[in-house]
């Protein structure tokens, strides 16, 4: 397992660290169509193809495993992210995109440049599936929350690594910065998701996400479990506030005097 920790205790303590709403959710791609046994295909289950953050959305809530195929993708923008036909780069993405992100398609064509693609051709098919439910080795790891605990799983990776996470956002194509940055560029990834997985995956306005290889995941939970132990790090945050004197109204202050009390 890449000298990893178990992948069900792992989830078991980011649900400890974080008390997350949804699953952690694995990521595999494979240069062949070998997909998880009882990998649920959207062409077969559902009758049509799905977006792969559809895909991530139904593992994260529904506790599905969900395999891609070519033919399983829906997004036209993911034919040319995830490599899967040569004949999305020949597509204008900047008139494609525009007015949509921008208003004209040279600004829209200048972002495209940002985008990180997986090599064409090289990989056959994609599953996601919860963490916790261990039904193959993944690639990457993404967890979604909000900014609170989004927050805490930076200073967990940082806790043994140092240095500091770095991202970039186009309020679109959140798979490129969830499912291919990580995996390109070996580090991890926050994501503010975009329009299009909101309106497909209903990811929540309350809802970011945090990506990474699988080797980083032992870190991040020691780092978690380290920071969580010196008690000013935690989720739910610790709120000074708590444990401050009360300000209280001129007339409460007065009741608390007649009542001789040492304050």
């Amino acid at each position: 397992m890449r000298d990893q920790m178990d992948y069900v205790q792992a989830a078991k303590a980011l649900q400890h660290f974080l008390l997350l709403s949804s699953f952690p959710v694995g990521v595999r791609f494979s240069e062949k169509e070998d997909l998880p046994e009882k990998a649920r295909r959207p062409t077969k289950t559902v009758g049509h193809p799905l977006a792969a953050c559809q895909g991530v959305a139904l593992a994260r809530t529904l506790g599905w495993t969900v395999g891609f195929l070519k033919e399983d993708h829906a997004c036209p923008p993911s034919f040319l992210i995830f490599g899967l036909d040569e004949k999305a780069e020949e597509i204008d993405y900047g008139e494609m995109l525009t007015p949509l992100y921008g208003n004209s398609p040279e600004l829209c064509e200048s972002s495209n440049e940002y985008l990180v693609t997986l090599p064409m051709g090289k990989y056959k098919s994609m599953a996601v599936a919860p963490l916790q439910k261990n039904v193959f080795e993944p690639d990457l790891i993404l967890i979604y929350g909000n900014p609170a605990q989004i927050s805490r799983l930076v200073q967990g990776a940082l806790y043994h690594r140092g240095g500091a996470i770095t991202s970039s956002f186009m309020g679109r194509n959140s798979c490129t910065s969830e499912l291919v940055a990580p995996m390109v560029k070996d580090q991890c990834q926050v994501i503010v998701p975009g329009s299009g997985e909101r309106v497909f995956a209903l990811t929540q306005d309350t809802e970011m996400c945090f990506s990474f290889p699988v080797s980083w995941l032992k870190d991040i939970v020691s780092g978690l479990e380290a920071t969580h132990q010196l008690g000013a790090m935690r989720y739910p945050t610790p709120f000074q506030g708590m444990r401050e004197r009360p300000q209280f109204p001129e007339k409460y202050r007065s009741m608390l005097e007649k009542l001789d009390l040492d304050q």
